[in-house]
């Protein structure tokens, strides 16, 4: 059902955050949540970028075991750096509170987005049908920059870095296209929230 797709989609942002907050941890430490709001968004910035330079550069393809390398590669750095004071969490709760309760936040602002997009979730309109079709010729690379869709011999010509994002969180959820391009969008709008 499209609740747990909704759900799996969750569950690879939170991978993705996770592997992240040791290092917003150590950047953001003193904050009451340790920087735990933009891992979601640190983690998903960072893999890609990892995976972007190993794509162009022709040293690892845009794979799941790429990903999964470029994950740890954002991971071990935060146990590394040096650590400062720690805050207490939200209005003196523990850490672990503070985290919950904006996880949760996130997954509620996550679900009603989705509803929101279900009951119109065609891609068409704007800049949407070119955004799917940069993302799918991601999706079917191996190295970058992928070919363009519209004349398959020449790279992309354009900037697809956000178009990457989405493309990797696809890759690494197993879900389809079809459905993590509006679940993109709900991510926007619950990061944002």
């Amino acid at each position: 059902s499209d609740f747990w797709i909704v759900i799996r989609w969750w569950g690879t942002l939170f991978f993705v955050g996770a592997a992240a907050f040791p290092l917003t941890s150590v950047l953001f430490g003193r904050w009451h949540d340790r920087g735990y709001l933009f891992s979601k968004a640190v983690g998903m910035a960072l893999v890609s970028w990892i995976i972007f330079v190993l794509a162009m550069a022709h040293i690892a393809p845009f794979t799941v075991t790429a990903i999964a390398i470029s994950t740890g590669l954002v991971f071990i750095p935060g146990f590394l750096l040096p650590r400062l004071p720690k805050s207490s969490g939200l209005a003196g709760l523990p850490i672990w509170k503070t985290i919950i309760i904006e996880e949760l936040f996130f997954l509620l602002a996550l679900l009603f987005w989705a509803w929101v997009k279900a009951h119109e979730p065609s891609i068409r309109g704007l800049e949407k049908f070119m955004d799917y079709g940069f993302m799918n010729s991601i999706l079917h690379s191996q190295y970058f920059p992928p070919p363009d869709m519209w004349y398959p011999p020449l790279p992309i010509n354009y900037y697809y870095f956000g178009h990457l994002v989405t493309a990797l969180l696809t890759k690494l959820s197993g879900l389809d296209l079809a459905y993590t391009f509006n679940l993109m969008l709900a991510t926007i709008f619950a990061l944002c929230f």
